[in-house]
């Protein structure tokens, strides 16, 4: 333990709360940066994520790259790129594409992934709040509704990304909006299914929205189906074995945005919004915004 001349030597024996010192400072950064890979979703649960994650992939990868294409960007960093499926198919299409996720488990996912499809972006672990690769890329990508919550942490992200792009380089991130919230659906139970690899997987969602920031609760069942099944006798018929049964509780929290906001956070950090597009999502609609950076 470091000492400071007595009192911060105590701090954590007596748990007495001072102002916290530099190097504690740094560890508590890191500590809150690194929140997103306790969650399941981006733990054990990483290879269902795609899943789950229910969006329409192929009609993303074909706006993204229809934008890409019509502003010549070649290079592409993928930010809170996940299990790096649009990084994967980027670079299936001959996009220099780099994934960067906090996550290390979607990390070694994406790579695997990537050596199975036999493509080669490169991915990285690391926060798209600070991360600096060697490279300047000519479009950013954001998506899965990663875009932070807070003001102070949008303004954060959106000045990391412009040190990343080159003059004119492309933001493009999705979002939703809060005069398009399916109210009836707020505060009840949704539950969806999916089977995947011989397993059910089972998730029921309750959210509620405060102040334009929807706070939402997933339990994850996982039901592994069993290759035989023989009758029970009849005291085995009481007896809750469960072995075949993982369950696990996950949290998130997303924002919704107005255009008009969009436009006064890209003003601030040295971006124009020059587009807005949308793609349904079951009941709902995913926007994507396009940002460009500005000379």
């Amino acid at each position: 333990m470091y000492s400071d001349g007595g009192k911060h030597t105590l701090r954590l024996v007596l748990g007495i709360r001072f102002d916290p010192l530099p190097w504690e400072q740094s560890i508590l950064e890191l500590l809150r940066a690194s929140e997103p890979m306790h969650r399941p979703l981006y733990n054990q649960l990483v290879p269902y994520y795609e899943y789950v994650e229910g969006r329409d992939w192929q009609g993303e990868i074909r706006l993204i790259t229809s934008i890409l294409r019509k502003h010549g960007s070649k290079s592409v960093v993928d930010l809170g790129c996940g299990t790096g499926y649009h990084a994967r198919a980027l670079a299936g299409l001959r996009f220099e594409a780099v994934g960067i996720d906090i996550s290390k488990q979607n990390i070694l996912y994406a790579r695997r992934k990537a050596k199975q499809e036999k493509v080669h972006p490169l991915f990285v672990v690391g926060s798209y709040y600070e991360t600096r690769p060697d490279a300047i890329f000519d479009a950013a990508l954001c998506l899965n509704w990663s875009i932070p919550v807070r003001d102070d942490e949008v303004k954060r992200f959106l000045d990391n990304t412009y040190s990343l792009l080159r003059p004119g380089g492309l933001l493009i991130f999705d979002y939703e909006r809060i005069s398009e919230i399916v109210w009836s659906d707020v505060g009840k139970a949704i539950t969806e299914s999916w089977d995947v690899g011989g397993k059910l997987i089972v998730r029921v969602s309750v959210g509620r929205v405060v102040s334009k920031v929807l706070y939402s609760k997933d339990v994850y069942i996982i039901y592994s189906k069993p290759s035989s099944v023989t009758a029970p006798s009849e005291p085995s018929r009481y007896q809750a074995k469960g072995t075949n049964v993982q369950t696990y509780v996950d949290s998130s929290t997303v924002r919704f945005f107005s255009v008009a906001e969009i436009r006064e956070f890209a003003e601030h950090s040295g971006f124009k919004m020059i587009g807005n597009f949308m793609i349904p999502r079951k009941r709902y609609k995913r926007h994507y915004a396009v940002l460009t950076k500005t000379l």
